[in-house]
């Protein structure tokens, strides 16, 4: 391993480091309120969703230990990064460009629980590896690759073995576990003149589809912008 790179796993551990502790199941917990409804608690081996959402995921949230591919509306990964560092849960951004972080806080979003590595990266998918260790939710941009099945099957095996939860959106991963799409069905907040007014949130039709789910389940959901 070369000194440069020694260098960037150092400064990535740093960084999950500077977070509160990773939250784990069956470890107490201070009660938050938040401003949306949960479909899960974190201690029930499954990580938080926002409304409905959780009506499609096994359990009603993400469950710990596997890989989940985010696809269509930037809207949908915002709002389970949200709904997880809300509840408590560590997450790393690891790449993602664009990524709506005001948003986010709209929503409830910790941001002393958000550590955001900014890319695009060479290798996102060892960097995303690395930030399993210290992060109960890792978002990871792809850039448009394909992940080798015999890659992918290793880092899900790690992604297993630290409980949590590995979202990758932005290129192809054979094997994931989940597969979450959202696309805008309309927004809310504008006037009553047509392209006038300012956008306060977005309606999303999604779906999921993966072991537990129904085949598939298509519902609607309400965010911050």
């Amino acid at each position: 391993m070369s000194g440069n790179r020694e260098e960037k796993l150092a400064e990535l551990r740093k960084r999950l480091a500077a977070l509160p502790e990773k939250h784990r199941p069956g470890k107490a917990q201070a009660p938050r309120r938040p401003p949306l409804q949960e479909s899960a608690q974190p201690d029930m081996g499954v990580l938080p969703v926002p409304g409905e959402l959780g009506r499609l995921l096994p359990g009603g949230g993400l469950p710990r230990g596997v890989v989940a591919t985010v696809e269509g509306a930037g809207s949908l990964a915002v709002s389970l990064v949200a709904s997880a560092s809300r509840a408590g849960s560590r997450v790393a951004l690891c790449g993602v460009s664009g990524f709506g972080m005001a948003a986010a806080l709209e929503q409830g979003a910790d941001p002393a629980r958000i550590a955001l590595i900014e890319g695009p990266l060479a290798d996102p998918v060892s960097v995303a590896s690395v930030l399993l260790d210290g992060a109960d939710v890792v978002l990871c941009e792809l850039g448009g690759i394909a992940v080798p099945p015999s890659r992918g099957r290793a880092i899900t095996a790690r992604t297993r073995s630290r409980g949590s939860v590995l979202l990758v959106t932005g290129g192809h991963w054979d094997g994931a576990a989940l597969h979450l799409g959202a696309r805008v069905r309309g927004y809310r907040g504008l006037g009553e003149r047509p392209g006038r007014g300012r956008i306060r949130g977005v309606d999303l039709a999604f779906s999921a589809r993966g072991r537990g789910c129904t085949d598939p389940y298509r519902g609607t959901l309400a965010v911050a912008r």
